[in-house]
């Protein structure tokens, strides 16, 4: 009868070691999931702050290539650049990363910037999505 002791207690470690295993498990793809998570939104913010420069590029080449057209668009209410649309102040990029929706770049009049230039910013807005 002393074996049978022994067959119920082996039961009970087996049955804790797989628990322990299972918890292990729960947490490792836990700390996993949450890493993805992060770095997908710090990929996304990564290419919202290229996207901006990108628009602060595409107001300065307007102003050194005098487009009339954009650099009136700049000095009223600034330009959007969005990956479709068609109005008058909108630039179409088809490029641009199916998370950002829209760079709005405004450009202030002349002196707004240091020793006589013009101040641009643009903003990136951008989604995500986990």
């Amino acid at each position: 009868m002393p074996n049978c002791d022994k067959k119920g207690a082996i039961l009970f470690i087996v049955i804790g070691i797989i628990m322990v295993v299972v918890i292990m498990s729960t947490i490792t793809l836990r700390v996993v999931a949450n890493h993805s998570r992060l770095t997908h939104h710090q990929v996304s913010r990564i290419q919202a702050m290229y996207a901006a420069k990108a628009g602060v590029l595409y107001a300065l080449d307007a102003l050194r290539r005098n487009d009339a057209t954009a650099v009136a668009c700049l000095e009223a209410s600034g330009i959007i650049m969005r990956s479709s649309g068609a109005a008058s102040c909108v630039v179409v990029e088809p490029g641009l990363p199916s998370s950002i929706s829209q760079i709005e770049i405004t450009m202030g009049g002349i002196d707004t910037g240091p020793s006589n230039t013009r101040r641009v910013r643009a903003k990136a807005t951008f989604t995500y999505t986990p």
